[in-house]
Formats: C-alpha cells, sequence, structure tokens
C-alpha cells in the first residue's frame, strides 16, 4: 500500500511518498520540497501574498502529478502556521481541493506538535530520561516532551524563523539591533516553556527541521568533520550555534551564503534561526543537541497508518484489493456485518446456480458479492431511502481495485436491491451503456431475491437449491425456523429477476427434514405493491 503526506509548511512544502506493508512497516519511495514561502511577507499581516498563494497551489498541483505516477493509494496533506492564521487560509485550501482534489487539512500547533512527535517517536532514545523535542518552523516551534511512556507535554509558540526575520530584521541584514530584539522576543517567548518545565530535568535535546540541521552542517564541516549522507545523529553544541551567530552578525548575505554547509534558500533567516535554538539550548541548560532527519511529514504516515489500521491488518488476509475496499466499506457504513455477509453468501449462490440463465461472465461474480455486502450502507445516511443514499455513497467514496465502470455498475446494483426498479427516468441508469444496464437488471435482480431471503435479519436460510425449465426458476429455501417474512418478502421483490430471465419464480421454503413448511408458493406477477421501509 503506498501513501503520500503532504506537509504545508510556512516556508517549504515538503512531500513523502512510503509504502507500509501489511505489518505497518514503513518504506521511503520519494522525497521531495518546494520553498513556495507562503509566510513570507505575509504572517505578520496575517494573511498569504497573492504570489506565494499562487506558487503553492502550483506545487501540491506538481506533488499531486507526481502522487498519482507513483500510484499513491492516498495523500494526507495537513498545513500548519502560516495558513492556519491567515485569513485568506481556507481559500487557499480550497484552491488546492479544486485544483488538485487533495483535501488540505489545517492543523492546530498541538496535533503540529503530536505529529512530529509520531514522525520521531522510533529514533528517539528515551531510555535514560526525558528528551526535548523541537522543531523549528517558519511561523513557529514545537516542543515535545516524551519519556518511555510517550509525550508527557506539548508546547507550541509563535517562534519561526520567517516570523522573526520579517519582524525583527533591520534591512534585510542581520545586525547587532536585529539580534537584540530577536533575542529579546524569544527569551520572552520561551517563558511559556520553562514555566511548564519546571524543574523537570532533561536527559538530552533533540532537534529537527531543516533549520537545525542546517546549523548542525555547518558547525560539522567547521569542526573539520565528515558529514553523513542524511540528517540524523549530527551534534549541534551551544557554543558553535553561537559562534555561527558571530560570523553573521554585521555579514553581508553573500559572505553567509557562502559558509560551507549552508543551504542557500535559508540564508535570510538562518540567523533568526540559530538564535531560537541557542537560546532553547540556554534555557534547558543542555550543552548540546542531536538532530532527526524526521519531522511531521512521516508523522503524517504514521498518522495515515494509524487511521487505516483496519485497512491494513487486512493486507495480510485478503489480498484482493476489491474485496478489501468492499469489505472496508461495509465495515465503514453498513453495521450489520453479519446480515450483509449472509445476503453476500446467498447471492453467489443464487450468481452460480443461475449462470446458464443470466448469462453474465464469471467475473461478475465479484460486483454481485460486492455490492451484497454493500447494499445497506445508505443507512448510514438515513433508513428512508437508503437505497438512493447507497448509491450516493458509492459514487463519492474512494474503492480502490474497481475501475470508474464497475464502480458505476455497484451503485446501481444497490440502489436497486430493495424498493426500486430500473426506470428510464432515472439518469444515472441510463447514462450506461446498454450492456451494462443488462448487468445492472440481473444483478439487482439475484440481490433483491438473496436480500428478501433474509429479511428478518436472523440468518434463517440454512441451505438453498435451485432448478428451472423454460417457464419456471424454482428455489427451495431450508430454514431453521419461521420464514413468513422471507416469504413474503421475495413475494414483493422477484419481479425484477423474472423479468430479466422471462420466467416464473417460485419459493418453496423448507424445514430441516426436509419438509414444506404450510406456506403458498410465490409466483411472478407484473404489478407487486410495496413493503414497509427497512
Amino acid at each position: 500500500m503506498r501513501v503520500a503526506a503532504i506537509d504545508v509548511g510556512t516556508n517549504s512544502i515538503h512531500l513523502l511518498v512510503a509504502d507500509v506493508s501489511a505489518e505497518g512497516q514503513i518504506s521511503v519511495v520519494e522525497k521531495a520540497r518546494e520553498q513556495v514561502m507562503l509566510g513570507r511577507g505575509g504572517i505578520g499581516q496575517r494573511t498569504i501574498a497573492q504570489d506565494a498563494f499562487d506558487r503553492g497551489v502550483e506545487a501540491l498541483a506538481a506533488f499531486k502529478i507526481a502522487a498519482d505516477g507513483l500510484g499513491c493509494e492516498d495523500i494526507h496533506a495537513a498545513a500548519t502556521s502560516a495558513v492556519r492564521e491567515a485569513s485568506n487560509g481556507q481559500a487557499f485550501c480550497e484552491a488546492v481541493k479544486r485544483r488538485t482534489g487533495i483535501h488540505v487539512r489545517q492543523i492546530s500547533g498541538a496535533d503540529e506538535a503530536r505529529l512530529i512527535w509520531l514522525g520521531a517517536r522510533a529514533e528517539v532514545d528515551v531510555s535514560d530520561g526525558p528528551v526535548l523535542l523541537f522543531d523549528v518552523g517558519g511561523g513557529s516551534t514545537e516542543f515535545i516532551l516524551a519519556t518511555a511512556a510517550g509525550p508527557r507535554m506539548t508546547v507550541s509558540l509563535p517562534l519561526g524563523h520567517i516570523r522573526l526575520s520579517e519582524k525583527h530584521g533591520v534591512g534585510g541584514a542581520f545586525d547587532t539591533a536585529a539580534r537584540k530584539a530577536t533575542k529579546k522576543a524569544v527569551r520572552k517567548a520561551l517563558t511559556a516553556l520553562t514555566s511548564r518545565l519546571g524543574d523537570q530535568p532533561i536527559a538530552r535535546v533533540v532537534g529537527t527541521s531543516g533549520t537545525v540541521r542546517c546549523l548542525a552542517r555547518i558547525a560539522t564541516l567547521a569542526r573539520g568533520e565528515a558529514l553523513p549522507p542524511h540528517g540524523s545523529g549530527l551534534v549541534l553544541r551551544r557554543r558553535d550555534v553561537e559562534a555561527f551567530l558571530g560570523t553573521v552578525e554585521g555579514a553581508s548575505r553573500d559572505a553567509i551564503a557562502a559558509l560551507p554547509g549552508m543551504d542557500g534558500r535559508r540564508v535570510d533567516t538562518l540567523p533568526a534561526g540559530a538564535v531560537i535554538v541557542r537560546e532553547v539550548l540556554k534555557a534547558t541548560g543542555a550543552a548540546q543537541l542531536t538532530t532527526l532527519d524526521r519531522s511531521l511529514r512521516d508523522g503524517l504516515v504514521i498518522d495515515w497508518i494509524e487511521r487505516h489500521r483496519p485497512e491494513i491488518d487486512l493486507q495480510r488476509t485478503v489480498l484482493d484489493p476489491r474485496a478489501r475496499s468492499t469489505i472496508l466499506a461495509m465495515r465503514r457504513f453498513a453495521p450489520n456485518e453479519r446480515h450483509a455477509r449472509h445476503v453476500a453468501e446467498l447471492t453467489t449462490t443464487l450468481f452460480d446456480r443461475l449462470a446458464p440463465l443470466h448469462g453474465l461472465p464469471s467475473s461478475d461474480r465479484d460486483l454481485a458479492w460486492s455490492a451484497a455486502m454493500l447494499h445497506d450502507i445508505g443507512h448510514h445516511i438515513a433508513g428512508r431511502g437508503h437505497h438512493r443514499h447507497g448509491m450516493y455513497l458509492l459514487q463519492h467514496i474512494r474503492m480502490p481495485g474497481f475501475t470508474a465502470p464497475e464502480t458505476a455498475v455497484l451503485a446501481q446494483v444497490v440502489r436497486y436491491h430493495s424498493r426500486s426498479r430500473p426506470k428510464a427516468s432515472h439518469d444515472d441508469f441510463q447514462a450506461l451503456p446498454p450492456e451494462d444496464q443488462r448487468r445492472v437488471t440481473r444483478l439487482a435482480g439475484l440481490l433483491r431475491i438473496a436480500d428478501a431471503l433474509d429479511r428478518s435479519h436472523d440468518q434463517p436460510v440454512t441451505a438453498l437449491d435451485v432448478s428451472w425449465d423454460d417457464q419456471a426458476i424454482r428455489v427451495d429455501a431450508t430454514m431453521r425456523e419461521g420464514g413468513e417474512l422471507e416469504h413474503w418478502a421475495v413475494a414483493q421483490r422477484h419481479d425484477v429477476l423474472a423479468k430479466a430471465l422471462h420466467r416464473d419464480i417460485h419459493l418453496r421454503i423448507l424445514r430441516p427434514d426436509g419438509r414444506p413448511a404450510d406456506r403458498d408458493d410465490v409466483s411472478a406477477g407484473t404489478d407487486t405493491p410495496g413493503e414497509p421501509r427497512s
């Protein structure tokens, strides 16, 4: 199962494509980053500038093409401070939805911290005491205090490298005045963190995000050490950060850009980010931190796994993606799984026994089973008109494994499983090709009989025997007990199949000992009364 996670940040939009195994293990397929600067020039005004707005939509459109090309089954996207604080943040999300179909969820600072922890927890060592994990973003910084039992505290502060650079920068240069103003603002904001930490001992500090890793790369090279091919495990000392700040204070932009290890896209904002890092280390009494190449986008993948655990678990036992989609939709929308499975068994039995008459390809047996499993999902919306609601759901939810034409047939079969019958006035039915209209009529006819045979939802039928001749189809249903309601229901619903196969339909109810119940046979008719709504 392949999923894409998109982190819509203040500075950059990140894409992570990963394969998720049946055991829930993650294997990274692709990573990408577009620096769109949604927050640049707009954080103070609480708006996304139009040029950044357009860049963001285009970046997400490109990521959608990449995700589709890589065969992703789902895309999980979240937007952080730049979007959630902007007056046109919702308009941005709506524009992305219209352009790409991607739903971008605006997450709170607390949820952002939770997702960062989800992404980082597998690689954070908490064996010798609490760890403070922090992530410096463009608009905010998230802090997570974690122990072996999990997060103990999360704090989100409006400390971002873009936010501080725009508010306290002087003429685009990081001079002494800018450094002092930035430090003052950071120290003031950090009181909200230190007051909550109190005397809590911290075993180590871990930093994630591009800002922290860039500072660590610069410091590592300055010490004459080699860089690993990834961004995890680098050591950044407080004195390294202080040395960096001393170097960049009053330096030209070109001089800062020329520093070994510098990311050219961070030249204007890394000094402010360094102040945040330095003050966090000082406030916590830590002499150094280690870096982690894990972030919110990794957390989004894990969050997706936790949200889709039933689907992932099914991968181990159900190999057919169409069957998985069917079971998941049934469990999501239809609470009576026993009824759905029993009707599916009856439907496929009728499909098999009547194959020479209905003439449908054997592959349609799977469609018959899926329609039977899903015939009652419309009750999720309302009982009245549930057949139409079921059609609507199937027209609008994702059903991986099914082609669009198959989904259209499936939706119509569900629509016609009870009261409604195919009519020329039904636009969705008429939009189907003639061959698919024929499939719908026959499959719906089978499903109507099967559903009627469990009208009580008590699964009374223990066996079915079907025979036919040129005039009639005979269905012998062995039942444990009762059967009155099922007998009546078949009388109301048999007409669609009878017309499609040009034969009368007779139902005989048998008791477990093989003797017929005291019940009249059901015979086909052209006008049948309605039934009570289930």
